[in-house]
């Protein structure tokens, strides 16, 4: 499916079960929003923060946005579910200071989303296209974009533990094939640093049941891996969730080797200050998974 229009849910729907990190239980209500709304957090008992590059308030393991009490942790596998489904706005009420995990991945976001509907607006779709390379790097790290008539998305990885070590993959997210494999893909950690991240705050709420463990060459969960690139792509789909905090779909080819929540927010940067930003795409309508 194909929209030259902006795009919202048909209707609202549920969702709720404890955070990643906080272990804090929340439930969620993913409700429709008129055009040029974008994509909208309400806290309970807070305010509202727009899903935007200048509202990023952490990155440390998960990307966290807005302050205080508006404060919302671990956006990042919403919003990339959001980018895969192709909804434009779209608003998010939380009850709770954290996302819940569900299964560690996109793919119960991306479920409820389609779950709900897509249904078009009387106001042309917009879209950031990449016209000139931009890039970011930080020691053996790298983000770049380049222009390309699609959407593509390149990562690779390098990790000493042998149960993850070197894995590449590329994703073209208007193939709902690529969409539903790097939509399943779950977050993932090692064994020993997970007293470590507990002791610091993190991680409170993790276990087999959303997160993929491993300890050197293994993988400690009993189900195994869901696909043999499964940690490339988890990579993958929080760079996926990250970009869409630039408001909009990106038209381009993003190369990135060993991304972050720190380097994908610098990348966000800029592109920014490229002077990249919102154009109408009327001419070349995005496919959404329906």
């Amino acid at each position: 499916m194909a929209f030259h229009s902006q795009t919202t849910l048909a209707k609202a729907v549920f969702l709720d079960g404890a955070g990643l990190h906080s272990a804090a239980a929340a439930s969620v209500v993913l409700r429709p929003a008129p055009a040029g709304r974008g994509v909208v957090f309400r806290r309970a008992g807070g305010g509202e923060t727009p899903a935007r590059r200048d509202m990023i308030s952490a990155t440390r393991l998960n990307t966290g946005l807005g302050i205080g009490a508006s404060r919302v942790a671990t956006v990042e596998h919403l919003m990339a579910a959001i980018a895969l489904a192709g909804v434009d706005n779209i608003l998010i009420d939380i009850d709770g200071p954290e996302l819940p995990a569900l299964d560690g991945s996109a793919a119960p976001w991306l479920d409820a989303l389609l779950h709900a509907g897509l249904r078009p607006l009387e106001a042309p779709r917009e879209a950031i296209t990449i016209t000139a390379p931009v890039a970011v790097e930080d020691v053996g790290r790298s983000i770049r974009g380049e222009p390309f008539a699609g959407r593509i998305v390149e990562v690779s990885i390098d990790f000493p533990d042998a149960a993850i070590g070197a894995q590449s993959v590329r994703l073209d997210l208007d193939d709902p094939d690529d969409v539903r494999r790097v939509a399943r893909a779950r977050t993932f950690c090692r064994l020993a640093e997970v007293e470590e991240l507990r002791a610091s705050g993190l991680s409170l709420g993790g276990s087999f049941d959303n997160a993929v463990v491993v300890d050197g060459a293994r993988v400690l969960n009993p189900s195994g891996l869901r696909d043999p690139d499964e940690f490339a792509l988890h990579k993958a789909l929080d760079l996926i969730g990250d970009l869409r905090l630039a408001g909009a779909p990106i038209i381009g080819r993003i190369i990135a080797h060993r991304p972050g929540h720190d380097l994908n927010a610098r990348f966000l940067a800029a592109l920014a200050a490229a002077g990249v930003g919102k154009a109408s795409d009327a001419a070349r309508p995005l496919r959404v998974i329906a």
